[in-house]
């Protein structure tokens, strides 16, 4: 039938499935008819393969509007212009920081922190960049954005332009020209790695010394009215510092992937997205033991807020310093484990069963991916860092190191009293 607004109105839609009706006139252009709508289309073979190009839908555009398109189509096709490629690559061409930013993320799995710094940066770093083609953001942007963020903070800027430099990279492949080449023919943010600008940032080593753990453990046991929480942040500071796990991750983990009768327990969301499976030395494994008891959550270290888990425990952690005198953050105590396993042991450990307990990805250690530790194997391991670090806190047997701090307890909390005020 020839395609005009009478002919169009009687056809019915369908119940399911669909039916192509084709013009009397213009070979190539049709109508595509299924349950909900009725859409012109047009096709023909290109390169030996049927190429079928969408116009518009009926109502939205009108039969004349339709004919002047098929016939615009139709007539690249007969040269060997796929329209859908190149539709494709024309609409690329004014993709945005935004739409790649939303693509990224679609393509990858990404753990919630990772999400969050992302996202961090797109709202702090690049806010006014959101809405702008990919394409028009060039070397001298770059510097000079990177300049801007490093007055705030050089490790911040760091970070945030590894993860646009990522972004870009990603949108090199996904998307291109007409002719197929890429978007962006080079990343702009390779500029700071030319001119060496990236900031060298010295990595943390601050960890909690063995003649340290006493006063560190009493200031845990220390219980202020004000503080329904404390016990919880107590034990999930204990945790960390016994298994070496990181932070989001213990926060994660739930009673489910906990075994008390097998004394092992599971992380699922690790960092480096491999399951991670850990013995329960037998002080720890009492600990989980109690907290079971009066548990009310899902979460092993629940929390009041949108988690459900321990997040946000900032004053908890100021609070344990200026009482023990111990400056610490949460990531010092993986620090701690991981010195206490490597040099402080009676019996070294070897350097594949210390990757395996901090669950340290092999990199291109050809070795290591034929070396299978299983959890028993980590079982004594565990029990021997354990029970070093309960000797040096006093709460087992004779402490195995001579106490070296001269200063006061009291003197050192005072460092940190500012830093709780203001936090506060």
């Amino acid at each position: 039938m020839k395609l005009t607004k009478r002919n169009i109105d009687s056809l019915p839609l369908l119940e399911t499935g669909q039916v192509l009706y084709w013009d009397d006139e213009l070979p190539g252009y049709g109508l595509r008819v299924t349950k909900g709508s009725k859409t012109f289309i047009v096709q023909r073979r290109v390169a030996g393969k049927t190429v079928r190009a969408t116009l518009g839908k009926y109502g939205q555009i009108t039969p004349d509007q339709a004919r002047k398109l098929a016939v615009k189509n139709l007539a690249e096709l007969v040269q060997g212009v796929n329209v859908n490629t190149a539709k494709v690559a024309e609409k690329a061409q004014g993709v945005t920081l935004e739409e790649a930013y939303r693509a990224y993320l679609a393509s990858r799995d990404l753990t919630a922190n990772t999400r969050n710094d992302y996202e961090k940066a797109m709202k702090l770093a690049f806010s006014d960049w959101r809405n702008k083609p990919i394409k028009a953001i060039n070397r001298a942007m770059i510097e000079r954005r990177f300049d801007e963020a490093s007055q705030r903070g050089e490790a911040t800027a760091n970070r945030d332009f590894r993860f646009l430099r990522a972004l870009l990279n990603f949108s090199m492949e996904k998307y291109g020209t007409p002719d197929g080449e890429p978007l962006i023919p080079s990343n702009p943010c390779n500029r700071l790695t030319a001119l060496k600008r990236w900031h060298r940032i010295e990595r943390r080593t601050r960890y909690i010394e063995p003649h340290q753990l006493k006063a560190w453990f009493a200031a845990l046991e220390h219980k202020p009215e004000d503080s329904p929480h404390r016990n919880t942040v107590r034990d999930f500071c204990v945790f960390l510092l016994l298994t070496g796990c990181r932070e989001q991750e213990a926060a994660r983990l739930t009673w489910k992937d906990v075994d008390l009768d097998a004394a092992k327990m599971t992380f699922q969301e690790t960092k480096n997205h491999r399951t991670h499976v850990l013995p329960i030395g037998p002080w720890l494994a009492n600990m989980l033991e109690q907290r079971q008891q009066d548990r009310t959550s899902p979460f092993v270290f629940p929390a009041d807020n949108k988690t459900g888990h321990l997040l946000n425990h900032r004053l908890a952690i100021l609070a344990i310093c200026k009482e023990s005198g111990v400056e610490f953050r949460l990531h010092d105590l993986r620090r701690t484990f991981a010195s206490t396993a490597s040099v402080h042991l009676e019996r070294s450990l070897s350097a594949y069963t210390l990757k395996r307990l901090l669950n340290h990805s092999s990199g291109d250690d050809v070795t290591s991916g034929y070396v299978q530790i299983g959890i028993e194997d980590l079982r004594e391991s565990m029990r021997q860092i354990e029970d070093f670090i309960l000797k040096c806190a006093g709460l087992k047997g004779s402490a195995p190191v001579v106490k070296l701090d001269t200063v006061s307890v009291q003197a050192r909390a005072a460092s940190w009293s500012t830093d709780l005020d203001t936090a506060r």
